[in-house]
């Protein structure tokens, strides 16, 4: 993580993301994996749509009303996004992006599903899976 430490990361293209009540949901279309965030991890992401360092994502979470005991949860979000390659590093200066937390601030947060979309879809045209009576 520390090659990206002082690097412009963006959002990779075919990382699509709905947005819900309460966050959002990503689906990355490479791995198939989906990824829900709460509204502190989707403010987050919003950041990296347009490119992003983590010290401006750093600064836009104490700008939120991150506490400095709030850093650890605002590392692991982004060690998740970073880790997980659902951004990627650009040669673009990072974008001085307004985003607006919707919600009062809370820990970020960022689960991946345990299986990828196609462990967990069946093709209705299976022939192991049984026929509806």
């Amino acid at each position: 993580m520390a090659q990206t430490q002082n690097k412009t990361l963006v959002l990779r293209p075919d990382v699509v993301a709905t947005v819900i009540e309460d966050g959002a949901v990503l689906l990355d279309l490479e791995t198939k994996y989906f990824y829900t965030v709460n509204h502190a991890g989707w403010a987050i992401l919003q950041l990296f749509e347009a490119g992003t360092t983590r010290e401006q994502v750093e600064a836009a979470c104490q700008k939120w009303g991150a506490k400095a005991d709030d850093a650890q949860p605002i590392a692991k979000i982004l060690d998740i996004i970073i880790g997980d390659n659902l951004v990627t590093p650009t040669d673009f200066p990072a974008a001085d992006l307004t985003v607006e937390l919707t919600n009062p601030w809370s820990f970020p947060t960022i689960e991946r599903s345990r299986e990828p979309l196609q462990r967990i879809m069946k093709s209705p045209f299976d022939p192991t899976l049984p026929l509806a009576e």
